[in-house]
């Protein structure tokens, strides 16, 4: 099973994030995030939603399992991803969007 705590404060550490910053950006309260890293709390659907948003990752991407059987390239791409900013990532994704216009 995920321990979504310990995704989230890595996610966030990632993204070069303080949990203060989160918190803001989420409109969650400071302790409600630092207890959902601690695992002490789990967060709602909707809290959950609105951290992945600002760590720019879908439910999907956050529940998904390392080991799902991607390929080797895959799994380093996703890795490389997670080390951006949140603002490189965004720029790489649309940069990725100009080859399905082809």
């Amino acid at each position: 099973m995920i321990d979504m705590g310990k995704k989230i404060k890595k996610l966030r550490e990632q993204a070069n994030m303080s949990g203060r910053l989160l918190a803001e950006k989420t409109n969650l309260d400071p302790s409600q995030i630092s207890k959902i890293e601690k695992g002490v709390s789990k967060p709602s659907i909707d809290a959950l939603e609105r951290i992945c948003q600002v760590l720019n990752i879908s439910l999907s991407e956050f529940f998904a399992d390392a080991s799902n059987g991607k390929s080797a390239e895959y799994q380093e791409f996703i890795e490389t991803m997670n080390d951006l900013t949140p603002m490189q990532r965004k720029l790489l994704s649309e940069f990725i969007q100009t080859f399905k216009k082809e």
